[in-house]
């Protein structure tokens, strides 16, 4: 009888790698090495001790300050236990209904938004604003934009979330099914959400302390911000889903954004569980 192990194909060599395979490339450039640490300690080092570059640091994230703000009331303050979180979370693919703004409010709240502020030692009057999940340094590459479709009280639209004040930011309006249009479908319709959360990395806010290393440090702080989402979520009673079916560079047009300095990484959609 064939086991599970049988049956798996055998480990490859060294010499059967695939130079060319951009997974591979992108972990041998990640690497930390003893031969190139010291200058590397040196860098990061500017970072813990230089106030420039402290506040450098503190000032990465993305003003919209022209734009709209949409007030969010306050969050709601109970959104079960954690334990429940975790044994209740699962991948929803139908979502249908509308969020209440507080809804929205009180996801955003637990989920990214600053929720303290800790005084450097090497520049007092500079405060670092520090973010329930956890960054490389505390330097938070992730940006977070938000389809808006289906929420009371709210004109469909694309924003951006101010996790320091609290707000979204509209950035253009949309009628509710601007993401479909960058979706990869298989059938005519495309997967609805009242809210799609679209999470973009900086990756250059990481690389500049952290070298190569900053990029895999940032995609691993998307993946906590993502989870982060989904537990929330699944704690308000709400259905989450991490979707990966979109071209990417028609999204990162509909944001506004490059694609490359500040490209998308994650997308979640949220609603009630159809």
């Amino acid at each position: 009888m064939e086991t599970l192990q049988t049956l798996l194909p055998p480990k490859p060599l060294a010499a059967n790698v695939d130079i060319d395979d951009p997974a591979e490339i992108l972990q041998e450039q990640t690497k930390f090495h003893r031969s190139t640490m010291a200058g590397l300690i040196k860098n990061i080092s500017r970072y813990l001790h230089h106030p420039t570059y402290i506040a450098r640091g503190i000032a990465g994230f993305h003003h919209y300050d022209g734009s709209e703000v949409i007030t969010l009331p306050a969050p709601r303050l109970d959104v079960g236990s954690l334990c429940d979180a975790l044994s209740l979370r699962r991948s929803v693919r139908q979502l249908s209904s509308t969020l209440t703004l507080q809804d929205l409010s009180t996801l955003l709240h637990y989920s990214f938004r600053v929720n303290h502020y800790v005084q450097s030692d090497v520049a007092p009057h500079l405060k670092l604003s520090l973010r329930p999940y956890p960054s490389p340094g505390g330097l938070y590459p992730t940006e977070f934009y938000l389809f808006i479709n289906d929420v009371d009280d709210v004109t469909p639209c694309i924003a951006h979330y101010d996790a320091r004040e609290h707000c979204l930011r509209r950035l253009s309006d949309q009628d509710g099914k601007a993401f479909s249009n960058v979706e990869i479908r298989s059938g005519n319709d495309g997967i609805h959400a009242p809210v799609i959360c679209v999470m973009t990395s900086v990756p250059q806010r990481a690389t500049a302390k952290y070298g190569p290393r900053g990029y895999r440090m940032a995609l691993l702080e998307v993946g906590h911000a993502s989870q982060n989402l989904c537990l929330v979520a699944r704690g308000l009673g709400l259905g989450s889903l991490v979707y990966g079916a979109f071209y990417d560079d028609e999204l990162a047009r509909l944001l506004q954004i490059d694609g490359v300095t500040e490209t998308v990484v994650s997308v979640v959609l949220v609603g009630k569980e159809a």
